[in-house]
């Protein structure tokens, strides 16, 4: 298994950041005023950020090969 740099792990930190954000910021939009209490959309958006993470990056993991 190869290592990332640590300028590669920030821009993998940056990466779930940026998703983290835009999927708390959708479910509260969209999902919120609708179903939910906003604090378990915020639980709900953490959870779909870190599966689209852990895919994202095995995908990159596995076509670097």
């Amino acid at each position: 298994m190869r290592r990332n740099s640590i300028l590669g792990e920030l821009g993998w930190l940056a990466y779930f950041l940026i998703a983290l954000v835009l999927a708390v910021y959708a479910m509260n939009i969209f999902v919120v005023p609708h179903h939910f209490n906003d604090k378990v959309a915020d639980v709900l958006a953490g959870i779909f950020a870190a599966l689209l993470f852990i895919a994202t990056r095995a995908y990159a993991a596995r076509v670097r090969r």
